[in-house]
């Protein structure tokens, strides 16, 4: 073992979830020789994967699949089983993430039932290594070099409030939502065009009375499958950074559209900038076949009945408001983090300016793969940490957020569901150059060390020679 190992094995982190986010995070540490020891709510593995996780996070419904492919979803060192299909569906990433923490002997490192309650920053001046302090809600405490915070966005259900205030009929969210039986012969009208709302609406307008849609922004339907491959995979071979990102985004258009047509034809809004696309194979279809009927905003609510923007009004039994989530971290003092609007202002949607050993994985929206995104943010933190790298001040790292919250305004608006959005190839070749930098500070720092060690080195010599030849006490004391 070497020095620097046996060091990094005095270093404690603490991981908060142990869901994907989470146990990539702490495989990641561990493998670099960190002491980690990761916190979970729940009495299992895979955060918002597990169908009635017991963490307070059960958003999944019965036929949910993922957006991407086996190949993409995977972790770089740990491939799905052959069981797995194509695109996978909840309990094949259930499978999936309970075996790559059995494989890498991470159960080990988990505090199950583990609530945290307060995440405290070091106290200035303390005595001792006084770090980061984590209190879980049965009152344990314990001290750690640095936090890094898995819990996911996806912290509530967002409401649609002046709508649940005024719909007589029933009123849930998407994340209440599980299987389709329940609305069988009822009209339903489901808020939002995202992967949940398109999914739900595939889901029950088969049975259900009457569905319809209601897209209030513009919408981009990219198809699981194209050419007999997933688009996903296809995407992946045109995520290269010699690739402008104008001809990527039209090879892709060109994909989309020979699928599914022009979104505008299907009753959507056209698109005024670009948008995290929605992925389905099946929604086109149901709104070809009248199935599932699209509106574009909500005008008025009176007891059961809905009047649309174009005019139409109808009755309904039921509302599900796909109207997305709310991110916060009730154990985080604002002062630290304070969420607005969904937006995180984190240095490379990783470190937490002004608190260093703060990081977070997995607060972003990409146009790849979350597990992905989660594993490259892992090795990040794991080289700031062991190789001592240095980030930029606090004042430079707020105004690196700034541009990129000014980036994210021009390229995809304003809409809180962009609030995390990144382009792939953009932001793992930010990751990169931030990393370059960093050790350039870090040599610049320890270059100027050396020199001041050599400096003193070089003086220290002349004092003590003159000391002894010329000492002061001996002179005015003995004759």
């Amino acid at each position: 073992m070497t020095a620097k190992s046996a060091q990094l094995q005095q270093r404690r982190v603490a991981v908060i979830g142990a869901g994907p986010a989470g146990l990539v995070t702490a495989k990641t540490l561990k493998d670099k020789g960190f002491k980690v020891v990761v916190y979970e709510k729940g009495s299992m593995v895979g955060g918002a994967w597990v169908y009635d996780n017991d963490n307070g996070r059960n958003y999944l419904y019965r036929n949910l699949h993922i957006n991407t492919s086996r190949k993409l979803t995977q972790f770089a060192d740990f491939p799905f089983d052959a069981a797995t299909q194509r695109i996978p569906d909840h309990r094949d990433m259930a499978r999936y993430l309970n075996a790559y923490a059995h494989q890498f002997d991470l159960y080990s490192l988990i505090r199950f039932k583990a609530d945290v309650a307060a995440i405290q920053p070091p106290v200035p001046g303390a005595a001792g290594d006084a770090g980061w302090t984590v209190r879980t809600a049965d009152g344990q405490e314990g001290a750690f070099d640095a936090v890094v915070v898995c819990t996911g966005p996806f912290a509530r259900a967002a409401h649609a409030e002046e709508i649940r205030g005024g719909f007589a009929g029933e009123y849930l969210h998407s994340s209440d939502y599980r299987t389709p039986e329940a609305f069988v012969g009822r009209r339903v009208c489901i808020i939002g065009a995202g992967n949940s709302a398109v999914d739900i609406a595939s889901d029950i307008c088969t049975t259900a009375a009457r569905t319809v849609l209601v897209a209030r922004s513009p919408v981009l339907v990219m198809p699981h499958v194209v050419l007999g491959r997933a688009i996903g995979d296809i995407g992946a071979l045109l995520q290269r950074r010699f690739i402008p990102t104008a001809f990527r985004r039209r090879v892709m258009g060109w994909l989309i559209r020979a699928v599914h047509g022009d979104m505008t034809s299907h009753g959507f809004k056209p698109l005024t900038h670009r948008v995290h696309a929605t992925i389905s194979s099946t929604i086109i279809q149901d709104i070809l076949f009248e199935r599932v009927a699209v509106k574009q905003g909500i005008a008025t609510i009176a007891d059961r009945d809905i009047g649309f923007v174009d005019g139409s009004r109808e009755a309904f039994d039921c509302i599900i408001a796909a109207t997305g989530f709310v991110t916060e971290f009730p154990f985080l003092s604002e002062d630290i983090v304070r969420p607005v609007n969904n937006r995180l202002d984190l240095y490379k949607r990783i470190a937490a300016p002004g608190w260093p050993g703060l990081y977070f994985v997995g607060m972003i929206n990409l146009d790849t793969p979350i597990n992905h995104a989660c594993e490259r943010q892992a090795q990040w933190i794991a080289r700031i940490e062991s190789e001592a790298l240095i980030l930029p001040s606090e004042d430079d790292m707020r105004a690196d957020i700034a541009a990129k919250q000014l980036w994210v305004e021009k390229i995809f608006g304003r809409a809180v569901r962009h609030s995390l959005q990144e382009d792939s190839v953009k932001y793992y070749a930010e990751l990169a150059r931030a990393l370059r930098l960093g050790r350039r500070r870090k040599a610049a720092r320890d270059g100027a060390r050396k020199v001041s060690r050599l400096r003193r080195w070089r003086d220290e010599p002349r004092a003590c020679v003159a000391s002894s030849v010329f000492p002061s006490s001996s002179r005015s004391t003995n004759p």
